[in-house]
């Protein structure tokens, strides 16, 4: 399921709705920004971090803003699309590293 995920990361954008919660990542001119209902972040910023902590039948996934936490959230294991924005976001910072 892990290719759906890139696959889907190659057009504008992503997103998934969790609770009430509206969540995802929005590729544009400037860069990609993650949104969290109406609330964006431009992931070009070094200013944010990702965690995300696996469990056996959920992840715990907490994104920062400035030390702040900005989204912290479990899902259960069948939620792929945290799994892919996690990768995609620490993609982004390891290539940031290598370049």
């Amino acid at each position: 399921m892990l290719s759906e995920g890139s696959q889907m990361m190659k057009r504008e954008g992503f997103y998934t709705k969790v609770g009430n919660d509206i969540i995802g990542i929005h590729l544009s001119n400037e860069g990609p920004k993650l949104f969290i209902n109406k609330e964006m972040f431009e992931l070009h910023n070094d200013c944010w971090d990702v965690e995300m902590v696996m469990g056996k039948s959920s992840h715990l996934v907490t994104f920062y803003w400035h030390g702040q936490v900005k989204l912290s959230l479990r899902c259960g294991n069948e939620n792929d699309m945290f799994l892919s924005l996690y990768h995609y976001l620490i993609c982004r910072t390891e290539s940031k590293h290598l370049a």
